[in-house]
């Protein structure tokens, strides 16, 4: 054998790596090119937790808004030169005299007998544990052609209703609840005073 044949030989007899170079380039860019696509075409989730915090923070907005209000009128007058105890001293000048009440003790046993304020009917359907599913119950009921209105009601913490009517008789709000059960509705009526 001659030495020309044994280098063709070896270089032959040689691994090639080519084919698994060119196998492997394929595959992290295919694998790009997909992980690309999912990311495109995917629709974004909203994962956030304690969305409902917002809707009872905005209820306290206006009471937030007086104090605020109250102390900064209390340093812009501090800025013009009035002093803190001065400006206390006319805040409590400013308050309305209450009135010395007597009370006789017929009076008392009267007002024991009668009762302080007639009981209020409220009619509502169902209970849902966000904002979001009591609107969509509320659009889907008007939607649904029964004549009815509701308003989302905050019950308590994570707690919501649909309130569709306030009546100072019972038999009223009676006749309410039978329209809602007509139409398939979780309705309820609760008394309150």
């Amino acid at each position: 054998m001659t030495a020309g044949y044994k280098k063709y030989m070896k270089k032959n007899s040689g691994k090639d790596y080519g084919l698994l170079k060119l196998f492997i380039i394929s595959f992290f860019g295919m694998l790009l090119v997909f992980t690309f696509l999912i990311k495109t075409l995917s629709p974004s989730v909203d994962v956030s937790i304690g969305g409902d915090r917002q809707e009872t923070e905005i209820d306290n907005s206006d009471e937030m808004k007086k104090i605020v209000d109250g102390r900064l009128a209390m340093i812009q007058d501090e800025d013009q030169g009035k002093s803190f105890s001065e400006l206390i001293k006319k805040a409590e000048d400013e308050k309305p005299q209450e009135p010395e009440i007597t009370i006789k003790e017929d009076s008392v046993a009267e007002a024991l007998k009668t009762p302080a304020a007639d009981p209020v009917y409220k009619v509502f359907i169902g209970t849902y544990t966000s904002a979001e599913q009591a609107k969509v119950a509320k659009d889907i009921i008007v939607e649904g052609g029964s004549n009815l209105t509701p308003i989302v009601k905050c019950i308590g913490s994570n707690n919501y209703t649909l309130q569709v009517g306030i009546f100072k008789n019972k038999q009223s709000a009676e006749g309410l609840l039978y329209t809602i059960q007509q139409n398939h509705l979780p309705g309820r009526i609760v008394q309150e005073y």
